[in-house]
């Protein structure tokens, strides 16, 4: 005893442990986990060999109707074509066969000849049932087997079994027999099933035919999500499922392979789990004494180390209130020990929280120095592209109105100004977009489009706005349709296109082809520019990464059009690759999309704008600028125009002049566009009116918040001349 008094705590505890609980605790749990193994193999093995019988028994009940079949099949009737002596003798046999509810006759088109539910000649407009199998049995030339369905004539569930009819080695007919699933009762039959259990016959589809219980009410009806996947897993198996009325069960089932129904049962839990429950008792049982001896063995070594033990909780409670323990009094020594430990941890701990907590403090800051940084680049794009489409506004009306003037005639001065718009938009939409496609912002609005078409329309585009004179231009495409952003697959051929144009020489060649490529929507764009260096290969898609452009080429470019491409064909599915054998010998972009099937009805071709009737249209434009060039571009084009500087004014005019349409700076003075389109919107003078925002601010939540303001548009500045017409047009 005295020498257990200063035995180290673990041999005090492993000498407790192995002579209370060790050996009782192996013993039954080994015990346990046999019989318990051995009780479900068993029972499972039983339950799948008696399924296996009864598929078995089904199938003998499915090929007795058959071989029926087989017999009218082969009737003298049909040898001669004679269908009147045919349907007298369906009718003969279907009042034989009294778990047959109809007899059908097909020709090898499964078009109905003779119904023996109906009178010889009467009209037979009931579609056939499960004309898969109808197809199966013609093409195959052996009977097949439907699933459970509705008769359309009797309303009741019903399967059937087809024959074909083969004369003179062809399928001149199919012989239906229509059978009632009360046939499948009698198999049942066969089976004692404990109280609670059910066993249910159900077809290839998962459709039940009969069921030990509750048959009318679930007959014709699929079987339950559980036992489908249960099912799925092979031709025979055992598991854990729930019935179609929400019982939880042990399932066992067998699939034939003639007709590929199944047979299933579910047992109660309760009845496969309460001998294991009676077994867990008695481990149980057996433990608790266990644990009874150990206590009383343990008791007077438990007092010996209860009071250090509390110490030594005191110590550790101490330390986690970040205070410094007190000394342990003990005579064991892995006790000292801890103590020990806990006092040097305390320390330790003090010292790691207040470096800890000055390591947090500096992230915090790190923290919100960057999400103010991030806040105020966002803001600081935003305002960007609003304060750079302002001007870019008044400068596009004044061009459309010049080109208006000018009548079809462009002098080169208009078309420098539309070139230079165009491009400045282009890099100032680039600029804006790239943001959001970096960060995740951006939504895709995808539907079928023909590739070729949408790359088409957008070189018809460029080649008008005078961007490819001085280039020689190869195009060849080939229908091939993808599920895409049309607004963002035009975005990508632009970028292509125009990078193309930036890097090659003024006459030498750009290739355009659209077409298909293992299984592939592809567009490839390639040049006789001057390629691309090898080191500048594998980045030319990162985020302001650009070739050297010559003198005679200064266009430039932000490094953003290919970084969009590439983020834009991912967002789509697709992928975007570049390709080049260096300096002077060109380059090659190819964009892969997965392609899909022309739809069954194609999109309608784009419409041309309508033209505009003579419209009251009020502008509320805080640039004088922008606000004069659009009052006279619309003026030019017959309509009646007002002016206001400011929201107040712009309340007042739409009040009391209820214009037509409103066209709606969103950033004006004092009351801005937002505000004034509620107030018009409250009135009643504006509850018909069509308010048009127009804005620098085009991201998706700018237009949520207009769009809850009340305006029915949402146009971005500068607006081209076409989306004008149409909104004038009331589209």
């Amino acid at each position: 005893m005295a020498a257990l008094r200063y035995a180290p705590l673990p041999r005090r505890l492993l000498i407790l442990a192995a002579v209370a609980l060790l050996p009782v605790v192996l013993f039954a749990a080994a015990a346990l986990v046999l019989l318990a193994r051995q009780q479900a193999a068993d029972i499972e093995r039983a339950t799948v060999d008696t399924m296996r019988a009864l598929t078995g028994s089904v199938d003998g009940e499915i090929k007795r109707s058959i071989a029926s079949a087989e017999a009218l099949a082969a009737s003298d009737p049909l040898d001669r074509g004679d269908l009147r002596r045919f349907h007298e003798e369906a009718r003969r046999v279907l009042g034989m066969r009294l778990e047959w509810s109809n007899v059908v006759l097909y020709d090898a088109s499964g078009r109905q000849l003779v119904n023996a539910l109906r009178r010889f000649g009467d009209p037979l407009a009931a579609p056939a049932m499960a004309p898969e199998s109808l197809r199966a049995a013609i093409d195959e030339r052996r009977p097949a087997v439907a699933g459970v369905q509705t008769s359309p004539l009797t309303g009741a569930p019903a399967f059937g079994v087809r024959v074909p009819v083969i004369r003179d080695d062809r399928v001149r007919y199919v012989v239906s027999a229509v059978v009632k699933p009360e046939t499948m009762l009698r198999v049942l039959g066969q089976l004692s099933v404990p109280a609670g259990g059910v066993v249910t016959i159900f077809d290839a589809e998962n459709n039940i035919v009969a069921r030990s219980r509750a048959h009318e009410e679930y007959v014709g009806k699929p079987v339950s999500a559980a036992f489908r996947q249960l099912i799925s897993q092979g031709s025979e198996g055992w598991g854990i499922s729930t019935t179609v009325d929400g019982q939880r069960v042990y399932a066992a089932y067998s699939l034939s392979d003639f007709s590929h129904w199944g047979v299933g049962v579910g047992l109660p839990a309760d009845v496969i789990e309460a001998p294991l429950r009676r077994s867990y008792l008695f481990l149980g049982t057996g433990v608790l004494l266990s644990l009874a001896l150990g206590v009383a063995a343990s008791l007077f070594v438990a007092r010996r180390i209860a009071r250090p033990i509390q110490e030594l909780r005191r110590a550790a409670l101490a330390v986690g209130r970040g205070q410094q323990p007190s000394p342990v009094p003990t005579t064991i020594p892995e006790v000292r020990d801890v103590a020990e430990a806990l006092s040097l941890a305390a320390y330790d701990r003090r010292r790691a929280e207040s470096a800890r907590e000055e390591t947090l403090r500096r992230e915090r800051e790190a923290r919100a120095v960057a999400e103010e940084a991030n806040r105020m680049k966002d803001e600081f794009l935003a305002m960007l592209g609003h304060e750079l489409r302002n001007p870019l506004s008044a400068i596009s009306n004044a061009v459309h109105v010049l080109e208006l003037r000018a009548g079809r005639a462009r002098d080169g001065a208009h078309a420098i100004l539309r070139r230079q718009v165009e491009h400045l938009t282009h890099l100032v939409n680039d600029l804006l977009d790239v943001e959001r496609v970096m960060t995740g912002k951006i939504a895709l609005e995808r539907s079928p489009l023909e590739l070729a078409d949408t790359v088409e329309h957008t070189l018809a585009t460029l080649n008008a706005a005078g961007r490819l004179d001085r280039h020689e231009l190869e195009v060849n495409t080939a229908t091939v349709w993808v599920d895409a952003d049309r607004t963002r697959i035009d975005q990508i051929a632009v970028n292509l296109v125009i990078n193309a144009v930036k890097y090659t020489p003024v006459g030498k060649r750009i290739a355009i082809f659209v077409g298909c490529e293992g299984g592939d929507a592809v567009l490839r764009v390639r040049d006789d520019g001057v390629g691309i260096e090898p080191a500048l290969l594998p980045r030319v898609f990162d985020l302001f990464v650009q070739g050297k452009t010559s003198l005679d080429r200064a266009q430039g470019g932000l490094g953003l059009g290919l970084t969009l491409v590439r983020r834009l064909a991912e967002l789509q599915g697709g992928t975007v690759t570049a390709a080049s054998d260096g300096p002077g010998t060109g380059s090659t972009f190819t964009v892969r999309l997965p392609a899909i099937d022309a739809p069954a009805t194609p999109p309608a071709p784009r419409a041309a704008p309508p033209r505009a009737q003579s419209r009251t249209i009020l502008i509320v434009e805080d640039n004088h600028d922008a606000r004069a060039t659009l009052r006279e571009l619309l003026e030019m084009a017959g309509h009646t125009v007002h002016e206001a500087p400011d929201g107040a004014r712009g309340l007042d005019t739409a009040l009391k002049l209820r214009p037509d349409i409103a066209f709606i700076d969103l950033g004006l003075p004092g009351m801005d566009g937002l505000e004034l389109a509620r107030r018009i919107r409250a009135s009643a003078a504006g509850r018909d009116m069509r308010l048009v925002a127009l804005t620098g601010y085009g991201s998706a939540d700018d237009r949520a918040r207009s769009g809850q303001a009340g305006f029915d548009v949402h146009l971005v500045k500068p607006v081209e001349r076409e989306m004008l017409e149409r909104v004038l047009a009331g589209g």
